[in-house]
């Protein structure tokens, strides 16, 4: 934007002083950008290597159960060390707002890495089930309000006005879808099983809920993104939506006594790490612009984005009704507001529809018939053009 910006001046502009000093600045954002690129594909070529390499690592189980839970815990905290330096590292770069969301971000990161380590010494050192709750729960849990915190922070969340509105309406509709297929595949059971009068309880049911919190919270923000600062953004909603379907995962297992330690569940946590760090790495020196002061023009991507996790709540619930499974009264309310926020959704987007096209006439047509809406008195308006016979008049 910047570098749009310093062309555009030096087209009006004959300072021969200057124009250098544009010109040496323009060259040096480009070289900014070319690094920031080339440090996003290292990046993002690591983090696939290593995926890869830790997914076959479990599926061919190299090295027996041993080997696959010492590589399964080291290599999952050393990804939440690393995500944690590349917010931190892309946080000294960035300033206001940006900068605490990265820093936010960092703090959470650490207490994922944290949790990470202690399910470690469990695990590995003291060789025992990791209890629930443990001091890895207050990790993993204090990570969330943390991060909720950071995308609250993020200028995606200064919108105001009719696009706010739009935007928070999306967020609640992508959360219900959430919390719906949440609760028919994981919190319905665990809701009807689980002793909630326990910690363990408590702590079990946490987990998902504060997914769906998060989910909620990112879509606000990535869907009112420019361009140029969509992409780092949209690398931790890729991590942070792996974590949170892998949390989901992690706590049905644990319910119908089927995890351990090296489950394939696992290589969501690790893709979840490495994709921030990605985002890091692409969003360190970037500067991104609030929704205010984009065109309000929405694209396709925003308009369609909402409908998918609702298409697939629904037709969970049509395919269970078709099933004659039983549907409870949570499923039924659940769905019920689903469909209201859809609808609310589109009637304020056939409203502000409206008033945009109401608002391009009055201004094609004010000038014209001399009305009071025109913004320019009379005697300040452009004078009108010749008529055309007396332009071919004219030799």
């Amino acid at each position: 934007m910047r570098l749009i910006e310093n062309r555009s001046f030096m087209s009006q502009s004959n300072d021969p002083i200057l124009l250098k000093e544009l010109t040496e600045s323009d060259d040096k954002c480009e070289v900014r950008a070319v690094a920031r690129h080339r440090a996003e594909l290292a990046a993002a070529a690591s983090a696939l290597s290593i995926t890869f390499t830790f997914f076959l690592w479990l599926v061919l189980h190299v090295g027996g159960n041993s080997g696959v839970r010492y590589f399964d815990d080291i290599v999952t905290a050393l990804a939440a060390l690393s995500a944690c330096v590349a917010c931190l590292l892309a946080g000294r770069h960035q300033s206001g707002s940006e900068r605490r969301f990265w820093m936010l971000l960092a703090l959470a990161l650490g207490a994922w890495t944290f949790a990470e380590v202690i399910w470690g010494v469990y695990d590995l050192v003291l060789r025992v089930a990791v209890p629930v709750p443990s001091w890895a729960d207050v990790g993993y849990l204090g990570a969330i309000p943390l991060a909720a915190a950071a995308l609250l922070c993020h200028p995606g969340m200064r919108a105001t006005g009719n696009y706010k509105t739009r935007a928070t309406l999306d967020g609640l509709a992508i959360g219900t879808a959430v919390l719906l297929l949440s609760w028919t595949f994981v919190l319905g059971s665990l809701w009807r099983h689980t002793d909630l009068t326990t910690a363990g309880g408590i702590v079990a049911l946490a987990y998902p809920f504060g997914d769906i919190v998060i989910i909620f919270l990112i879509v606000l923000s990535v869907r009112s993104m420019t361009a140029t600062g969509r992409r780092p953004l949209l690398w931790v909603l890729v991590g942070l939506f792996a974590m949170a379907v892998s949390d989901s995962t992690y706590a049905y297992l644990v319910e119908v006594g089927r995890y351990s330690t090296g489950n394939l569940v696992d290589i969501g946590w690790v893709v979840g790490y490495l994709a921030i760090a990605v985002g890091a790495s692409a969003g360190a020196g970037q500067t991104v612009r609030a929704p205010s002061e984009l065109p309000a023009e929405a694209s396709l991507a925003s308009l369609v984005t909402p409908y998918v996790p609702v298409l697939l709540a629904l037709s969970v619930i049509t395919a269970e009704l078709e099933l004659h499974h039983h549907v409870d009264r949570f499923s039924w309310l659940t769905g019920f507001g689903l469909a209201l926020l859809v609808i609310a959704r589109q009637a304020l987007l056939l409203v502000d529809r409206r008033r945009e096209l109401f608002s391009a006439s009055n201004e094609r047509d004010g000038p014209a018939s001399g009305s009071t809406g025109s913004r320019l008195p009379p005697e300040n308006l452009p004078a009108a053009a010749p008529s055309s016979q007396f332009l071919r008049r004219t030799p």
